[in-house]
């Protein structure tokens, strides 16, 4: 039986291990491609698959990009369609965050150039792309959805139809909305709680396994209290996250004030060295 051909666009720092559990799968004939050299031959020097560049004759089932935002994926999709590596059943799925106006664009280009289009963000950070069960919120038709249900299950946990195209993008903007409150009260819990010398361990504890409890303060509570940022997701990208929720919540006419204060502290993080760092790093815009 012939396997199905995947390419697979972005080896960063999800990409590179999605692309891994892909590839050991052993179901399909992968071929990967990443804008930077050098992440690509790292890649390659861990994991035998084929190298893509655009200029190669190759007709792909399925073509899956997680890049970094708007602009990211605008250049990549002119390279596709440029290509034309795609085929009539062709379905491009795409795990980026990006703007709502930007997967609009997106749909019609692909509708216009006569392939398919799934809108599959993903959340579950660097740890659950490590571990390969990351959740996926999709916004397609129902017949595109089911075609890409056995690629999506090879690197998530969670894989839910949200509906139609866009609904995916709108459902991550809800997940980041949740995950800066979140992280917005822990940064405050931590102030108020080491400014009157509460044991930080016994602390922890007590919360963890409480109403108050959650993922985000299971695994960075402790992050935060030993000064400590580098786990994946950077303020950087969280900055440009919630640029886009209040893009869309602007168009809906909606005032998120909660979103737009966690912004402004992810902004002014930028000009400092924990631009790079994890989002967690929010404690040190207070």
């Amino acid at each position: 039986m012939q396997k199905y051909k995947i390419l697979f666009i972005g080896l960063g720092t999800m990409g590179h291990h999605m692309a891994a559990y892909l590839k050991k799968t052993n179901k399909y004939d992968l071929y990967v491609y990443n804008r930077t050299k050098k992440t690509l031959t790292n890649w390659l020097n861990k994991h035998k698959a084929n190298s893509y560049n655009f200029e190669l004759d190759i007709k792909f089932d399925f073509i899956i990009t997680c890049v970094k935002d708007d602009n990211a994926i605008d250049n990549i999709l002119k390279k596709i369609i440029l290509s034309k590596c795609f085929h009539k059943q062709t379905i491009l799925i795409d795990h980026s965050t990006i703007s709502f106006d930007q997967v609009s664009k997106l749909k019609n280009t692909i509708r216009k150039n006569n392939f398919k289009f799934v809108d599959a963000p993903i959340t579950g950070g660097e740890e659950g792309a490590k571990k390969g069960n990351l959740s996926i919120m999709v916004g397609a038709s129902k017949y595109s959805f089911l075609k890409v249900k056995t690629v999506l299950n090879s690197y998530s946990k969670s894989l839910v139809h949200m509906g139609n195209i866009g609904s995916g993008q709108l459902t991550k903007f809800t997940n980041q909305i949740l995950i800066c409150g979140i992280l917005y009260s822990i940064s405050e819990a931590y102030i108020f709680s080491k400014k009157n010398n509460l044991n930080q361990n016994k602390l922890y504890e007590v919360i963890k396994n409480g109403a108050a409890g959650s993922w985000q303060f299971t695994n960075r509570y402790k992050t935060i209290v030993n000064n400590k940022f580098d786990f994946g997701f950077s303020t950087k990208l969280m900055e440009k996250d919630l640029r886009y929720v209040l893009k869309q919540s602007k168009n809906n006419k909606l005032n998120l004030r909660l979103t737009k204060d966690v912004y402004n502290k992810f902004k002014k993080l930028q000009n400092t060295k924990y631009k790079k760092q994890d989002r967690s790093s929010l404690i040190k815009s207070f």
